[in-house]
Order: C-alpha cells, then sequence, then structure tokens
C-alpha cells in the first residue's frame, strides 16, 4: 500500500491487505455484506467500512 492517509482502497490492496487472492476479494466485493463504491467500473473499499466489516465478522466468529 502506498498511502497510509487513503480513505479508500484498491482491490489489488485489498487483497494485500486480507492475505487473499483475486478472485476472493472480487466474490466479497460483489457480496451484499462487504462496503463497497463503484464508480464506473471502479471498486474502491472505504478503509472505516472495512475496519467496521471486520470488527463484524471477529464478533460473530467470537459469539
Amino acid at each position: 500500500m502506498r498511502n497510509n492517509n487513503a480513505v479508500f482502497l484498491t482491490v489489488s490492496e485489498l487483497t494485500e491487505l486480507l492475505r487473499i487472492g483475486r478472485s476472493s476479494a472480487y466474490e466479497l466485493c460483489n457480496s451484499n455484506q462487504f462496503p463497497v463504491l463503484r464508480v464506473g467500473k471502479t471498486i474502491r473499499i472505504p478503509k472505516k467500512g472495512l475496519h467496521d466489516w471486520i470488527d463484524e465478522q471477529a464478533q460473530q466468529k467470537c459469539s
């Protein structure tokens, strides 16, 4: 990741951060439960939304 101050992540940055494959990242982005912003054909993932989603997933696993 180049810019730590960025508000949004690219799909490539998401794959690096979560250590998942590109196809898994796109599956997440296409699910209704994952926060994404689409600008035309471009997908951006809000950092805050991603962190909130990770927190939700962790809470569900602990319950």
